[in-house]
């Protein structure tokens, strides 16, 4: 049965709320959106209340196991911020709270649209015009994300606050176990050996093409921390250093 634009009105709101006044909202399962379906009408409604009718050109998206249906959220574009090899700055006052991800960002050199086929691993990588580390903002407008469960946090668009986008890398980039480094409070922070999501970074591309109606050269998309979320506060300055490879640097003030 189709969800009633009312219905998807009434999730949206709180969110598109949350967003205006920087506050979270308790959000019961039990009276939220149903399914994924609904969850991801959700998203559309708070794009289209925010960005109007911009076609995303940013999305995350992430699986927990291959076994699992992968999940995306479109990346609001005032919050992409590109810093190449120079600090980003982001808006603090944008965000509720602050947790960082090191990630891997892919940005496409050609369309890829909708076909029945699905497209392989190889058409994917072939369409890839460069890599780049990312740092993955993320906030939520919901008190207790866990508690409100997979509906919301999916509404939620999967918790993102927005990504940064920092020096680009070859496509043919060795990628296998990196020493992951991130930096903030003028202090190394984290120091670890990364790993993959889901041990490829493309493998969830092919779905999200169908998924989104088609990605376009330019766009960007990132696949998933490598080495799990980490809180920071507010006001911050952040370093991801993909040790030997490259970095993303961002100002939040």
């Amino acid at each position: 049965m189709a969800v009633m634009h009312t219905a998807i009105d009434t999730y949206a709101q709180p969110l598109l709320t949350a967003y205006a006044n920087r506050q979270v909202f308790a959000a019961d399962p039990a009276t939220g959106p149903a399914d994924s379906a609904t969850a991801y009408a959700v998203q559309g409604a708070v794009w289209y209340a925010i960005a109007g009718d911009a076609r995303p050109t940013a999305w995350k998206v992430a699986a927990p196991t291959r076994d699992d249906t992968p999940l995306t959220a479109p990346i609001q574009p005032q919050r992409v911020v590109i810093g190449s090899d120079a600090p980003a700055v982001f808006p603090a006052n944008a965000l509720i709270g602050l947790g960082v991800e090191a990630e891997i960002a892919v940005c496409l050199g050609h369309d890829l649209p909708v076909r029945a086929t699905p497209y392989t691993r190889a058409e994917i990588q072939s369409a890839v015009a460069s890599l780049h580390v990312a740092i993955e903002l993320v906030d939520t407008r919901l008190a207790d994300p866990q508690a409100a469960g997979p509906e919301w946090r999916l509404a939620d668009s999967l918790q993102n606050g927005g990504l940064v986008i920092g020096s680009a890398i070859p496509v043919a980039t060795d990628l296998s176990g990196p020493t992951v480094r991130i930096t903030w409070g003028g202090q190394v922070q984290v120091d670890a050996i990364g790993k993959q999501p889901l041990d490829d970074l493309f493998y969830c591309l092919p779905w999200l093409v169908s998924h989104s109606g088609g990605l376009h050269a330019g766009d960007f998309i990132t696949t998933g921390s490598w080495t799990g979320m980490h809180p920071v506060g507010l006001p911050a300055e952040v370093k991801v250093e993909f040790v030997g490879i490259g970095t993303a640097e961002v100002r939040l003030r």
